[in-house]
């Protein structure tokens, strides 16, 4: 059964790495340029569930995983390269990646491993079947948003910004 996640985090008292932290690592994890903060900033909070909600049953079954966590950890998994059991190592006991994902208590609960699995298989299917590839379909999204928010045009090519190759 398909889920929208909400998008306010509420953050635990007891359970915050903001609260656990303190000095210089307090400082650089809250800090707004780093990369876990605009990763779920940028990415995860950007991706549109509502791209994968007719791949679930609407009336049967318990509540999906939240979409957008399996998603930013499929892009993580993929950016950098690991295994998936490095990924779910990481979303386990990372703050920054678990940061990044939007997993901001210690005590969230990650997606377990079949239902990430189920998901990617979903997607492979769906578009096995000649259906546009909902990833692509996502990043498209996320893209869109991010060029009109920044305000980039792929219309003119600055020549300070091209590499050329003698």
């Amino acid at each position: 059964m398909f889920k929208k996640t909400q998008k306010e985090i509420q953050l635990g008292m007891f359970s915050s790495p903001t609260t656990l932290l303190s000095g210089r690592s307090k400082t650089l994890y809250e800090k707004k340029d780093a990369w876990h903060n605009l990763f779920r900033k940028e990415v995860t909070m950007r991706v549109d569930e509502e791209i994968f909600k007719d791949l679930f049953c609407p009336d049967n079954g318990s509540p999906n995983a939240s979409i957008r966590v399996l998603v930013a950890m499929m892009i993580l998994k993929d950016a950098q390269g690991i295994s998936d059991e490095k990924l779910f190592e990481d979303c386990r006991f990372n703050i920054l990646i678990r940061s990044a994902l939007g997993l901001m208590n210690i005590d969230d609960q990650i997606p377990a491993v079949s239902t990430y699995y189920s998901l990617r298989k979903r997607i492979h299917e769906d578009a096995k079947a000649g259906n546009e590839n909902r990833l692509t379909k996502v990043f498209s999204e996320i893209t869109r948003q991010q060029s009109l928010e920044f305000n980039v045009s792929g219309k003119r090519i600055r020549m300070d910004s091209k590499l050329f190759r003698q």
